[in-house]
């Protein structure tokens, strides 16, 4: 059978380039990223939420970005190794203490933060942006999953803790999925 429908040829097919993020980010022990990944399974079931959570090995803290455009240059990964280098902060604890949604665009990341800043985390990205003496509230978060809807705010009786001995610099491809550490840096005693 022929169809009368015309046909444009518009060349092969090439998938969007994706974009390059590389950002300064801390990781949650172990123990710590167990129980934030229960805490989601959970969490999800009980509200209905749809939404992928987010693999073990991607459980991060932001710090700070450094560059997000297509593709990578020698130039940013120069850059972004120097502040990390350069990092004199001491090392912190960690403590969410709640579960909550905020809305972006048309889905609701349900994210692990605490009611108030932590003066570590605050003092290691006022060191990597280099805004040492900026003013303003710093307060932790980390993404879990993306969620369809807003669901409750959760107070957590028993908060999820870690201590940041390091932080790291990642790179990831978003649109395609790719993720990966740069390097890493000790924090100080």
């Amino acid at each position: 059978m022929t169809s009368d429908q015309l046909s444009l040829n518009l060349g092969p097919f090439s998938p969007p380039q994706a974009v390059d993020i590389f950002y300064f980010a801390v990781f949650p022990e172990t123990q710590a990223a167990e129980q934030a990944l229960e805490l989601a399974r959970r969490d999800q079931q009980k509200h209905g939420l749809s939404g992928k959570i987010y693999d073990r090995n991607r459980l991060h803290v932001s710090v700070a970005k450094v560059h997000e455009g297509r593709g990578v240059s020698e130039a940013v990964n120069e850059f972004a190794a120097k502040l990390g280098s350069r990092s004199k902060a001491a090392g912190f604890h960690l403590c969410f203490d709640r579960l909550v949604s905020v809305r972006r665009g048309h889905q609701y990341p349900r994210i692990l933060t605490c009611g108030d800043s932590v003066a570590g985390f605050t003092a290691l990205v006022r060191e990597i942006t280099r805004q040492p003496n900026a003013s303003g509230k710093i307060i932790p978060r980390m993404t879990l999953l993306y969620g369809d809807r807003k669901a409750p705010q959760v107070d957590l009786a028993r908060p999820i803790a870690w201590a940041v001995h390091d932080f790291a610099l990642v790179h990831t491809r978003k649109g395609r999925g790719e993720f990966r550490i740069v390097d890493r840096w000790q924090l100080s005693l």
